[in-house]
């Protein structure tokens, strides 16, 4: 339950309460008094415990959360006295008839004990509200505090994931660079279009699908410039809406780990397969495959600062919503992650 739900719900039963407490005196009242006596005779009577009550809750009631107990308690017992004794002042000089005796009726000693103990049962009944009120407020600050503990800690994983993604993805381009090679003004323009991507967009928290799988087809392009003669680097997709959402530079990093790993920039035998598909359930499932260098490591080629910070991201921002499914063979790897999609609103 939010907060301010409860808040709410905390002043209708608030005003609810009182209106019972009221009609219960005013029904008691009119064995002694006609409709419209009785009606101003209990209106005394409640006003007096809701003064009592609400100045009790913000100026009396801090004494004894700050642990000034005797001090609470004086100024508790002054605070019921005080308007005890004004509310009997009112309804004395009030100018109707009583039927019956009112120092038995209204200042007995009994009817003073049994007003005293009603409003000292109120007052605690009311205090209880403040802690459950500080309770609610705890929650909403935690949650805040977590939500800006996520923010920060998404943003440093980003920083991170960035230069890797960036540190790259520039070697590759450098190589032409220096030969001069026709290839390097498209390449960089390539690149120019994913710093776009990861500067304006990947700053919100979600990113349109199509907008991070046009990053992929530019890092694709990228690399395929490499060798010309490749052929095996493919991207097809199935499903993929205006409206689809995705955390922004989880399925980048997945691709470019493959390249990084693979061997199907210098081998023409070489292959990086993407296949991006979107169900009716807005369930997005991507799968890569790729060949494995021969000098690669025999621990997963999956392994390295960018893409732990993917799978750190997915954790903070997905929880147990994802899957991921990695499979190494002699020669392939691939891995399968299947994460929900939100909509654009």
């Amino acid at each position: 339950m939010r907060a301010t739900k409860f808040k709410t719900y905390l002043t209708l039963g608030q005003i609810g309460l009182w209106s019972i407490f009221y009609l219960i005196n005013f029904m008691d009242v009119l064995d002694y008094f006609p409709i419209l006596e009785s009606f101003i005779y209990s209106m005394n009577y409640t006003l007096m415990f809701i003064v009592i009550v609400y100045i009790h809750y913000f100026w009396v009631f801090p004494l004894f959360l700050k642990s000034q107990r005797v001090l609470y308690f004086i100024t508790t017992f002054l605070l019921i006295t005080f308007f005890y004794f004004l509310y009997t002042l009112i309804e004395y000089h009030l100018p109707f008839e009583y039927e019956g005796n009112y120092e038995e009726d209204v200042i007995s000693i009994d009817v003073i004990i049994y007003d005293y103990l009603l409003v000292i049962l109120i007052l605690g009944i009311n205090s209880l509200q403040y802690f459950v009120e500080a309770w609610f407020e705890n929650i909403k600050k935690e949650s805040a505090l977590k939500s800006e503990k996520l923010a920060a800690e998404l943003n440093f994983l980003k920083s991170q994931i960035n230069p890797h993604f960036l540190f790259n993805t520039l070697n590759n381009i450098y190589s032409f660079a220096q030969t001069g090679n026709e290839k390097t003004a498209p390449m960089l323009e390539r690149l120019s279009s994913i710093l776009r991507f990861m500067v304006y967009d990947c700053s919100a928290d979600k990113v349109e699908l199509r907008k991070e799988l046009h990053a992929i087809d530019d890092l694709l392009e990228i690399y395929k410039m490499k060798n010309s003669q490749q052929q095996n680097i493919t991207l097809s997709t199935n499903g993929v809406k205006a409206y689809h959402l995705i955390a922004p530079l989880i399925l980048v990093n997945f691709v470019e780990n493959a390249f990084k790993h693979s061997d199907a920039v210098n081998n023409k035998e070489g292959f990086i397969y993407i296949t991006i598909t979107v169900n009716d359930f807005d369930k997005c499932q991507c799968v890569i495959s790729n060949s494995i260098r021969k000098k690669a490591s025999s621990n997963s080629p999956y392994k390295g600062v960018g893409l732990e910070n993917v799978k750190k991201r997915l954790e903070l921002q997905y929880q147990d919503k994802y899957h991921i499914k990695e499979k190494k063979e002699e020669n392939l790897y691939t891995v399968v992650l299947d994460i929900p999609l939100e909509r654009k609103k």
